[in-house]
């Protein structure tokens, strides 16, 4: 079991660091917890500094986000791996979409990943659980 403390942000959010691996190349992202996100979301550019585009191997598919402000194209790849705080939360061969998502986040961690998990939030102690099944 891993307990990931969480600062207070503004609105409430979460917003917690974790890594984006292609490779021998790995970036630190800051995701936004999103429980009502059915997949996991990256913004292109940083996505394109590690190598996966529409023209890489791990290209899947062109993707479309509908969202209350509307919708957005993007593409979805395969990313190697995403890690969340430490080797126990980490989730190999991921489905991500490159799209910048709302908020102002450079990413936000979707139901896709959280669902590898048994999760527990809690906002008073600003903690974040998670254990793997």
């Amino acid at each position: 079991m891993i307990e990931i403390p969480f600062p207070e942000q503004k609105h409430h959010f979460i917003i917690i660091p974790g890594l984006v691996y292609r490779d021998r190349k790995q970036r630190i992202v800051n995701f936004l917890i999103d429980t009502g996100a059915s997949t996991t979301m990256v913004d292109p550019a940083l996505m394109k500094s590690l190598g996966y585009t529409e023209k890489s191997q791990e290209y899947l598919e062109p993707a479309t986000v509908h969202s209350p402000a509307g919708s957005e194209k993007g593409y979805k790849v395969k990313v190697q791996k995403i890690l969340i705080h430490s080797a126990e939360c980490v989730i190999p061969d991921l489905e991500v979409v490159c799209i910048r998502p709302e908020r102002n986040v450079e990413a936000l961690l979707g139901l896709n990943f959280l669902r590898h998990f048994h999760y527990c939030i809690d906002h008073q102690k600003r903690r974040l659980t998670l254990k793997a099944f």
